[in-house]
């Protein structure tokens, strides 16, 4: 089987029951999309390689992950974001993980990482049972995971509640630090200047890039500006 075929197929199947929810397929970059009045929803359907060692056999493992991008929280990041290769919505992810990674750590810290549902297609038959489990996991898992993490409350529960530990839903502690701290300040959050302080450690502790650190000074005063305003 060829991968662009088993994609076709399982985006084919998907559709409907997607549709239904809202979100628009997009096949050349093996996502679909909801664009809400605060938010961005991305279901992406990763596909990787894989083969049977004794036999030889080809074939591909898939992976559902939920991305949300959070338009308040995302607005203020790009006034001081220093990356530039970030240009499409879609690259600017306020929380998100492989939907399995965030299944079992429901904690929220990340201590179990690289998990998988094990949904592999090495056959034709394959297809229909692997697309199967991934409308139970975008119905069960999915939606759940963007209702509630649509706005910046959300997002401040989940990046903000233990600062001093790996959060499972976001990877890049750059991302975490800043809009962790974005999220806070828009929720009303009054742990603000301790979180600041742990993040503070945090960078120190990893001895984090300088990029890090310049972003973490100009985001707090971008938010101490609006907090006047």
């Amino acid at each position: 089987m060829q991968k662009k075929e088993v994609i076709k197929e399982i985006f084919e199947c998907l559709s409907p029951t997607l549709a239904a929810a809202g979100f628009r397929a997009d096949l050349r970059n093996q996502f679909f999309l909801k664009d809400t009045d605060s938010a961005l929803f991305n279901f992406d359907i990763r596909f990787y390689d894989r083969t049977v060692l004794q036999t030889g056999q080809k074939g591909f493992l898939i992976e559902p992950v939920a991305y949300v991008h959070v338009k308040a929280i995302e607005a203020l990041y790009k006034q001081i974001t220093l990356n530039k290769h970030l240009k499409k919505a879609t690259q600017f992810i306020t929380v998100g993980a492989a939907i399995a990674d965030l299944d079992a750590n429901p904690d929220g810290v990340a201590k179990h990482i690289n998990q998988s549902y094990g949904l592999l297609i090495f056959e034709e038959k394959d297809i229909a049972a692997v697309c199967d489990m991934l409308k139970e996991i975008f119905q069960s898992k999915a939606l759940p995971y963007f209702l509630a993490h649509e706005k910046a409350a959300g997002i401040d529960a989940v990046l903000n509640n233990k600062p001093d530990k790996d959060s499972i839903h976001m990877a890049n502690e750059r991302y975490r630090i800043v809009k962790g701290l974005i999220a806070a300040r828009l929720a009303g959050n009054s742990n603000y200047p301790k979180l600041v302080e742990a993040y503070a450690k945090r960078i120190k502790k990893y001895d984090m890039m300088d990029e890090t650190f310049e972003e973490f000074q100009k985001v707090q005063v971008l938010l101490a500006s609006l907090a006047k305003a």
